[in-house]
């Protein structure tokens, strides 16, 4: 059953009462129901001149003895949602766009999207299936003295322990993409098939390529840093500069350090003698241990700085 709406469509009806209307055919000018198709919905009006009663509604349409069920009442003569008893005279019945689920851009040239929750004047825009998200009232028709901010929301509702949420760019062929996403809260690397790496761990925020290399960088000569626990510590746990350089507050404990001229350093020991190749450059990795009877090399021309 899917929503349809479509054009110039009227009928009249001799129903009485708060129930499914029984439709007489098209009036002159205008198409039936039958557009709209067997079980599917659409916005209705129905109004008896006679009586000066009106309803506006949602309504479900049957091919089998062409009617019209009023499946929910948007609003009414009487001021509520409740059917209007509706007396056996002759009535208008026809498709409709009611106000409250209208979408329109206002005077001030901006979209407003209805929003029912009662709380502001902000509305919520929901591509696709059903959902529901906390943080109601996103996108809003924003007063001029708002502190704004462009918030997207994709959110994944599963507790299944394979679920996460993410957004994907893919190339023309389908065989690379990039994504940012989120794991669920009770995701198991396991369960999904993957390697207990950080890509696993649940509420693990990511950036991923997949199918070509991932690169971070800036065009216009600003520094990336990396901050650790930015909420209490604002030093940069990381930071490359303009000029390439790499700095940081700690020291590389523990790690593999493999510069582009081969050299590789192992928790930060370098246990054979070892001669940087003239011109060559590389990261400051400190502090380093040279074991005893072992040599580095530094020719003239090379830029090392050891710590």
């Amino acid at each position: 059953m899917a929503l349809v709406v479509a054009d110039r469509v009227k009928e009249t009806s001799t129903t009485a009462g708060t129930g499914t209307l029984t439709l007489a055919g098209a009036v002159a000018g205008f198409q039936s129901f039958a557009v709209i198709g067997n079980g599917n919905t659409t916005y209705y009006s129905i109004v008896d001149s006679t009586a000066g009663t009106w309803e506006v509604g949602i309504g479900t349409y049957t091919s089998s003895g062409t009617t019209l069920a009023r499946t929910t009442v948007l609003a009414n003569s009487s001021g509520t949602t409740s059917p209007i008893s509706f007396a056996a005279n002759s009535k208008d019945v026809f498709a409709t766009y009611p106000a409250g689920k209208a979408v329109y851009e206002d005077a001030n040239n901006r979209v407003v999207i209805p929003y029912t929750s009662g709380v502001t004047d902000t509305g919520s825009l929901n591509v696709g299936s059903a959902t529901s998200h906390s943080d109601s009232g996103v996108i809003a028709a924003f007063t001029g003295s708002e502190p704004l901010y462009l918030y997207t929301s994709l959110q994944n509702t599963s507790s299944s322990n394979t679920s996460y949420a993410s957004y994907a760019v893919n190339d023309g062929g389908h065989t690379a993409y990039s994504e940012l996403g989120i794991n669920n809260s009770n995701y198991s690397y396991s369960a999904a098939g993957f390697p207990n790496n950080g890509f696993s761990t649940p509420l693990a925020s990511f950036v991923e390529a997949y199918g070509g290399p991932l690169v971070m960088g800036t065009w216009d000569s600003q520094k990336i840093s990396f901050i650790v626990n930015g909420s209490v510590n604002t030093a940069d746990a990381l930071t490359i500069s303009t000029a390439g350089n790499v700095t940081t507050p700690n020291t590389l404990s523990g790690a593999q350090v493999v510069a582009s001229n081969g050299l590789v350093v192992n928790s930060n020991t370098v246990a054979a003698n070892y001669s940087i190749p003239s011109g060559s450059s590389a990261m400051s990795v400190g502090p380093l241990t040279v074991s005893n009877g072992i040599s580095v090399t530094v020719p003239n021309g090379s830029r090392w700085v050891v710590l």
